[in-house]
């Protein structure tokens, strides 16, 4: 995990991808989600259901606010890391890196 120029810590997709595969978090992955706390930052799992908002929209036609980026989406119990055309059903997960988590999960509810 390293933090830009930006200030946006970033988790190497190889790290994420292991975390979200396994299911289980090290000590080290706490200490990476702590850090991204002390930085203002929430990394947020949405699952789309069947009555959520963004079920059978295009993730990119989401309007998300500033600040959040979209780390992976889990389809199939597999990691789409590749975000250019994820289209969204239920059942799927969305794991999103934001300052404001009340917005993001006002964007893929009801």
């Amino acid at each position: 995990m390293f933090i830009n120029s930006e200030g946006i810590t970033h988790m190497p997709a190889t790290q994420t991808r292991s975390v979200l595969q396994s299911g289980t978090l090290t000590p080290r992955d706490l200490n990476n989600l702590s850090e991204l706390k002390n930085h203002g930052l929430s990394l947020v799992e949405v699952r789309i259901s069947q009555v959520s908002a963004a079920r059978g929209k295009y993730l990119e036609s989401i309007a998300l606010p500033a600040h959040t980026r979209v780390v992976c989406v889990m389809q199939n119990r597999q990691p789409v890391l590749d975000l250019s055309a994820v289209f969204l059903n239920e059942g799927d997960s969305v794991y999103l890196l934001t300052d404001d988590e009340d917005m993001v999960r006002s964007l893929f509810t009801i």
